[in-house]
């Protein structure tokens, strides 16, 4: 009884709402379903590449336009991403790990290849877990000029680089770099140089077959222990330009067997506030005006060469003065565009996930003007083109 009397009561209210729904005015027509569409190829227009090493799952690379920061597209990658763009922009690189369940379990490293255009994976090589897996940084992997070898840089925490052949798509070599860090590729001939614990470089040649065909250590370069350098590197008329944490640049040639400083000089001597270079990716070099940006902070001390910037510094290379000193937002990563007459500066603050956007004033001095800015989680490495 009570089962028929529950039924028919439903019944009923459901007439009456149909009845009351039909009669109702002001009920709009029923919503026509939008048909969702993915877009085959990313806007035209200069791109900002913003890579994201997630450490809890999945990054990426994110595509932004170079002209306000309005959002393309992105390349999904996996845990503690390493990114490299294409000498002409058309292809990206990854290296990347994919954990089984995360945070345990077995875990498979992976180098991708993109089209910048259609952000799909062109080519994919398995390579060794033992990959470094820290935050996107320049050398850790690079291609070469011809396209055909691949590095990553690997840390168990022993060094080394794997190399890889990117026509057959396999695992070549590791070389051993033992206590030496990046892969700083020579403009010509098949080798790299890597930063060293002890203030050298290692300089390193490959066979035709990507084999280890010879090493050679540097003289000492800089001073481990009262100047170190960043990591981080620009290249200058043909020469490798490091900055020291407190505030030198080095140049350094590797066109021979082995590196050699040709030339050293401070930018911040006779600057009152302890001012030094701060951040993680800390130059970025504007070639044909001649001018480095650095991002700097004031107050100095041991340990502080990993706080963003609070300034940015244009510096001429050539008559080797501070041109301009611009307030910036709170920045550990810079890159900048290669226009001559309205060069363009992007920052990244991977503190706190925002990315900035400059516009640079040659006839003012390069100063900097802020124009946008856009929230990217996990935001690091940023790559400019």
């Amino acid at each position: 009884m009570i089962r028929r009397w529950f039924g028919a009561s439903l019944v009923a209210l459901s007439i009456s709402a149909s009845w009351a729904t039909a009669q109702e005015p002001g009920i709009p027509d029923p919503i026509e379903p939008e048909e969702l569409m993915v877009e085959s190829e990313i806007a035209p227009g200069p791109n900002v590449f913003v890579a994201s090493p997630a450490w809890g799952g999945a990054g990426a690379v994110t595509v932004l336009s170079a002209d306000d920061l309005s959002y393309k597209g992105n390349f999904a990658t996996g845990m503690t991403t390493q990114f490299f763009l294409g000498p002409d922009a058309t292809v990206g690189y990854v290296a990347s790990a994919f954990p089984e369940r995360i945070t345990y379990g077995p875990i498979k490293a992976y180098f991708q290849k993109f089209d910048v255009k259609t952000l799909e994976t062109t080519q994919e090589i398995e390579i060794p877990p033992q990959f470094a897996q820290t935050m996107a940084q320049q050398p850790g992997m690079s291609i070469s000029a011809d396209g055909k070898w691949g590095f990553v840089q690997n840390a168990t925490p022993a060094t080394s680089v794997t190399v890889l052949d990117l026509k057959a798509g396999t695992v070549a070599s590791e070389i051993p770099n033992p206590g030496c860090w990046g892969i700083y590729l020579a403009e010509k001939g098949s080798k790299f140089s890597s930063l060293c614990g002890d203030g050298t470089m290692l300089t390193v040649e490959l066979t035709s077959k990507g084999k280890l065909k010879s090493q050679a250590y540097s003289d000492q370069i800089f001073d481990v222990e009262t100047d170190p350098l960043f990591v981080h590197s620009q290249r200058v008329d043909g020469k490798l330009v490091f900055t020291t944490f407190g505030g030198k640049f080095v140049f350094v040639s590797d066109t021979g067997k082995k590196a050699t400083v040709v030339d050293s000089w401070s930018y911040t001597d006779g600057i009152e506030g302890d001012w030094a270079p701060g951040g993680y990716e800390v130059l970025a070099y504007n070639a044909p005006n001649g001018v480095m940006f650095v991002t700097m902070h004031p107050d100095a001390k041991l340990g502080s060469h990993k706080d963003g910037a609070s300034e940015l510094w244009a510096i001429d290379m050539k008559t080797k003065t501070v041109l301009y000193r611009s307030y910036v937002e709170h920045m550990t990563h810079i890159a900048v565009t290669g226009d001559a007459e309205a060069p363009v500066v992007f920052g990244v603050d991977s503190h706190g996930g925002s990315v900035y956007r400059y516009e640079i004033d040659p006839t003012a001095k390069f100063a900097a003007k802020f124009t946008d800015t856009l929230k990217i989680l996990d935001a690091g490495y940023v790559v400019v083109k």
